[in-house]
């Protein structure tokens, strides 16, 4: 009898070690996982962050890709400080996550329409509403400025 209590202890914990192992497995590999999304996530914001959002033209040949606009607006807080900037930010990064899902590698001919107007919010009058418009021209880089010699190197 004592001897069947012994084994199905035994067995019990041997399944509770495999149970452990499977788990520390699980653990090892979702923690790995998190780690390629995390590295993942980074080197997409540092794509994200290099698109360009021109005003003007740049001097690469270029591919137009397609024409973009976004829209953002910030309302203040009542009875904080307000940033006027905070919503052309926005706009910008916005863009540039849209120019980032189309594959350009820039924005040009970029115009932002900023619109002020004041609102009444939570017993507080005249807080101060930006909106800002933001359209261009989704571009893909081909080459180097047409004006780029390469051949006077040395």
């Amino acid at each position: 009898m004592f001897d069947s209590i012994k084994e199905n202890l035994r067995k019990a914990n041997e399944e509770r070690a495999k149970a452990r192992e499977e788990q520390d497995r699980r653990d090892r590999a979702k923690q790995q996982q998190d780690n390629v999304n995390a590295r993942l996530k980074e080197e997409r914001e540092r794509k994200i962050a290099t698109i360009r959002v021109i005003t003007g033209d740049v001097k690469y040949r270029y591919a137009i890709l397609d024409t973009l606009r976004v829209f953002s607006h910030y309302t203040a807080e009542p009875g904080q400080p307000y940033d006027p900037t905070a919503s052309s930010q926005q706009a910008t990064r916005m863009m540039q996550e849209l120019a980032f899902s189309t594959g350009a590698d820039a924005v040009i001919h970029a115009q932002y329409q900023i619109v002020r107007y004041t609102t009444n919010r939570r017993n507080y009058a005249d807080v101060p509403v930006y909106e800002t418009h933001l359209f261009g021209t989704a571009i893909k880089v081909m080459g180097p400025p047409t004006d780029w010699d390469n051949s006077k190197e040395g």
